[in-house]
């Protein structure tokens, strides 16, 4: 059984340009990759950043698929920036229940939206996968808690793809009262990812508003956030995740971290790759 690499997502301030002297701090700690590649994309030449980001020790895992409203038509601008980045897998971290989760939209999604949902995404990673990408859909913890004829709207998801694979986010599988090594072993092959997110017990000071989206109403109980905090100081079996991940031969854990509390974000990334080296499943 090989250790796994940390790897990470997020962990760069928003509106930052010039994020690779922050890139090459991780890889100082021990960081191999980053999820949403797209980044190299902004600014420059993809290839002369891609590059830099391989010379100090990193690469990117994933380009972006986009979150909701998804369609066919995405497929060809996709493809062209896995193609600049040099990655196999395209991730979406959102679809319509996440939407209302997180206060996108005021009313649950149908069965038959969600359904619906399930098709699209299966036709995109049909068409990816003819170009030899994956594609990832990465849950929340609303994937777990929504509910269609006595299962939750995950099972559905993955129960229906074909072609679709998933990117389990073991802190919101656990928030969502499902034990994340289980769900592990429930995906199987349709596996080809894993977040590291924990949380503890406290409310939350932030909510999840991003630049371009509407604030969510902070009083309506499906926008409340957990308490994120490093992994392996919360409520996340990280050892029996990291286990299961490895033995599932996954090739990285993936840090994410929606939002830092007493540590900076050099810290806390500091702190979980220690904690996820100590339980000896991590190089």
């Amino acid at each position: 059984m090989n250790k796994l690499k940390a790897a990470f997502i997020g962990f760069i301030p928003f509106g930052e340009s010039d994020f690779y002297p922050i890139l090459e701090s991780y890889a100082k700690v021990g960081y191999k990759a980053f999820e949403s590649g797209d980044m190299l994309l902004r600014e420059g030449d993809p290839a002369e950043n891609l590059k830099r980001v391989k010379d100090f020790g990193m690469e990117p895992l994933s380009t972006g698929l986009g979150m909701g409203n998804l369609d066919i038509s995405c497929v060809p601008t996709v493809i062209e920036k896995a193609k600049k980045l040099g990655v196999k897998r395209a991730a979406t971290f959102a679809g319509c229940v996440a939407s209302h989760r997180f206060g996108q939209r005021k009313d649950v999604p149908t069965y038959d939206e969600v359904m619906k949902e399930i098709e699209t995404l299966n036709a995109i990673a049909k068409e990816l996968a003819k170009e030899g990408i994956v594609t990832s859909f990465h849950n929340h913890d609303a994937e777990f808690l929504t509910f269609y004829k006595g299962k939750p709207a995950f099972y559905y998801m993955m129960e229906n793809s074909e072609y679709l694979k998933f990117e389990l986010d073991c802190g919101w599988a656990s928030y969502g009262h499902f034990d994340p090594i289980q769900v592990l072993d429930d995906l199987g092959d349709k596996l080809c990812a894993v977040h590291i997110k924990d949380y503890t017990v406290g409310n939350a000071v932030q909510t999840m508003v991003r630049p371009g989206l509407p604030a969510p109403d902070e009083n309506l109980a499906q926008n409340r956030m957990p308490r994120f905090t490093t992994p392996g100081t919360g409520a996340l079996d990280l050892r029996g995740c990291l286990k299961k991940s490895a033995e599932m031969g996954m090739d990285y854990a993936i840090v994410e971290q929606d939002f830092m509390y007493h540590l900076t974000q050099l810290e806390t990334l500091t702190a979980a790759y220690l904690n996820m080296k100590e339980t000896g499943y991590v190089e």
